[in-house]
């Protein structure tokens, strides 16, 4: 099966998938919004077609849990379509950077909170880049964050509260 824009599949290169990721908070009715912009080729240094869009609103979580949470989602979704080579694009260098460098040398997975939980999951997979991308290349994925804000009806992760809890 080939999908619509995208080469036809090599037996050498593998499709990389790539999410580009981004986070926005609404601090007068506490709603986070997160979007999602999917990609894919077989070039890996490059992001590709856009193969599908997400937004999604969450009710309940801290400011700092925002950006986390797109690529907790990130993964969950790539998980959830057997896709195996995956670039998670954030314009949140801080945490990028500590997710990569924590991925590359195999540790952090036993961690608790979501940075752990994103490490855990990232196991699953082949091979997982976090790679940074500057805010102003990222509007897509920013525009979806806020249009979820502003239009979806805000879902509560039970599982995340767990995750969330401060380490004692």
């Amino acid at each position: 099966m080939v999908n619509k824009g995208m080469p036809a599949v090599s037996a050498t290169r593998p499709i990389w998938h790539t999410f580009r990721v981004d986070a926005s908070f609404e601090k007068q009715h506490g709603i986070t919004g997160i979007g999602l912009v999917l990609r894919a080729t077989h070039k890996p240094g490059r992001d590709g077609v856009v193969i599908a869009r997400f937004g999604e609103a969450y009710a309940d979580l801290p400011l700092q849990a925002a950006e986390p949470l797109a690529i907790l989602r990130a993964l969950e979704i790539a998980a959830e379509q057997g896709h195996r080579f995956l670039r998670i694009r954030s314009d949140c260098n801080r945490m990028r950077t500590a997710l990569k460098d924590d991925y590359q040398a195999g540790v952090g997975h036993n961690r608790r909170g979501l940075q752990g939980q994103i490490l855990r999951l990232a196991r699953q997979f082949d091979q997982v880049k976090f790679a940074w991308i500057p805010r102003r290349k990222n509007q897509e994925a920013h525009h979806l964050a806020r249009k979820a804000v502003r239009g979806c009806r805000p879902i509560v992760r039970v599982d995340l509260s767990e995750l969330l809890k401060p380490s004692i």
